[in-house]
């Protein structure tokens, strides 16, 4: 399924996430407020895209998985996103509330898609 690959946005997102954590060091260093606030902007921006790069590899994986086994990666998804947006509250890491809050996004997609899939075979089927 190449799963281990990451799609173009995830590869551009993670890349704006990098180049702005390098911003916002950089200003804090040197008491660039702008810089730190252009750093920050530049990974939350990346963070997004490589969300909707996950939620777009996460569509294309799915297409080769059951209704249970997208289900439960979806809940997977949720709750492993659940944990890492807590410890981003907890910690003040706006990263992670971000990227457990996308992850949470993509599982719910996941979710529902196991659903759909789960309906349209019964529906195929002839179950009710």
């Amino acid at each position: 399924m190449g799963e281990s690959t990451m799609n173009e946005n995830q590869a551009e997102g993670t890349g704006k996430s990098i180049l702005g954590k390098a911003k916002e060091a950089l200003g804090n260093l040197t008491g660039d407020h702008r810089q730190v606030a252009e750093g920050r902007a530049n990974q939350a921006e990346g963070t997004v895209q490589e969300g909707v790069g996950g939620l777009q590899k996460g569509i294309g994986d799915a297409l080769g998985r059951t209704s249970g086994q997208e289900q439960a990666a979806g809940q997977g998804d949720q709750l492993v996103g659940k944990a890492k947006e807590g410890l981003g509250n907890v910690t003040g890491n706006q990263d992670l509330q971000a990227e457990g809050t996308a992850q949470q996004g993509t599982g719910k997609a996941k979710e529902v898609l196991g659903n759909l899939k789960d309906g349209a075979e019964k529906l195929l089927s002839g179950e009710r």
